[in-house]
């Protein structure tokens, strides 16, 4: 049987998508990761930092990656799985992570989805800045 877990972070992202986080973060710095991602042919796709922000399970953040691009983000955890949403204030073209957290290493899949579903998908992990 297959864990709800990504259905109950899109219905939760979908409902919360649309409240503006500007540059206002709650709760405490949880830290920076440099994160990699790479798709189905374990090419690299992207390259960046994530700073995640964090209260009981909530996470709000910022993300930039080296071309350029750049935004807010905002996810949920439960014990060592992370949900993040890269572009929480959209309901098409949204970018999900789904990761273990393990010592300083958050390790997953992440997957580009729009209205017609999901566009691309690949893995990536994410290293502790220290």
């Amino acid at each position: 049987m297959k864990s709800p877990w990504p259905v109950v972070l899109a219905l939760s992202m979908f409902f919360t998508s649309c409240e503006d986080l500007g540059t206002s973060y709650s709760g405490s710095f949880l830290g920076t990761f440099a994160y990699r991602a790479f798709n189905t042919l374990n090419v690299e796709v992207a390259r960046g930092t994530l700073a995640f922000y964090g209260s009981d399970s909530t996470i709000t953040g910022h993300w930039r990656f080296e071309d350029g691009r750049s935004g807010e983000l905002e996810g949920i955890t439960r014990h060592s799985d992370i949900a993040l949403n890269l572009n929480p204030g959209y309901i098409d073209n949204n970018l999900f992570l789904h990761g273990t957290l393990a010592r300083d290493t958050i390790a997953g899949t992440w997957e580009q989805v729009g209205f017609s579903g999901v566009m691309a998908r690949g893995t990536f992990r994410a290293l502790r800045v220290r």
